[in-house]
């Protein structure tokens, strides 16, 4: 695998339909372009899922965070509101993702490429036994412009770090033009820094309020920066894949 630092393509860019027939239904926009090695192609994309629409029990093959932003719904017990964090592992069944009167909008993402959704029952073929992972987070409020622009120096906190598993979900502010340094552990494949409030500059480009960049575990460490405005932004370490799913 190589080292690898992606940002984010701007939502304008490609927004795609898509309808299954078990009738989910969502609009989707890829942040991130496919790298020639697809295995090792970190995903980011938004989904869309339109009103009242279900997303049904289903599981991945690989790693996942899901970052719901807007709209309302519920996520199997839990009432979904933005920043809700969401974890999932390799062969973890979820769901269903109930979309609300207002639609509900979510980020997913991934250090390597997913095929995509296996629907139960129905894929219970291609379903692994292993170890199975989820946490779900409280909400993560964004700040108040004016708060976010008093702030002075850095301030980074865990939400939920499993040091033993390499999975964490915290939340980082900087004061304006402030630079802070990010480092990967070994027991991850990567860090996901998503922006809520404000913006930062990566690889001499602005990224605002959802967008994101990606560290992988090679790059070992990374500095991020505000600009004129401060910033707030949730860092999502990324576990390795279990190596009983890795054959």
């Amino acid at each position: 695998m190589s080292a690898v630092v992606k940002v984010s393509l701007k939502e304008t860019e490609n927004f795609k339909y898509h309808e299954h027939s078990n009738g989910l239904k969502y609009f989707r926009h890829d942040y991130f372009a496919p790298e020639p090695d697809l295995e090792y192609s970190a995903q980011s994309y938004l989904i869309q899922q339109l009103p009242d629409v279900v997303n049904p029990l289903h599981f991945h093959t690989q790693n996942q965070f899901q970052v719901f932003i807007e709209g309302n719904g519920s996520f199997g017990k839990h009432t979904i509101e933005p920043y809700i964090v969401h974890y999932a592992g390799a062969y973890t069944g979820y769901g269903p993702i109930v979309a609300g009167s207002a639609g509900l909008h979510y980020l997913t993402l991934r250090s390597s490429r997913d095929p995509g959704a296996k629907f139960l029952p129905a894929q219970m073929d291609e379903f692994k036994k292993g170890p199975k992972h989820h946490y779900t987070s409280p909400s993560i409020q964004p700040l108040e412009p004016g708060v976010l622009n008093s702030l002075q120096g850095h301030y980074f906190r865990w939400e939920h770090h499993d040091q033993a598993t390499g999975l964490g979900v915290g939340e980082l502010r900087l004061a304006p033009q402030q630079a802070y340094e990010i480092n990967v552990p070994e027991n991850s494949s990567g860090i996901f820094v998503v922006v809520i409030q404000g913006s930062l500059i990566e690889n001499q480009q602005m990224i605002t309020k959802n967008e994101n960049v990606y560290i992988s575990q090679e790059i070992g460490s990374y500095t991020t920066q505000s600009l004129q405005e401060g910033a707030q932004a949730l860092i999502l370490q990324v576990p390795l894949k279990n190596k009983l799913y890795c054959f």
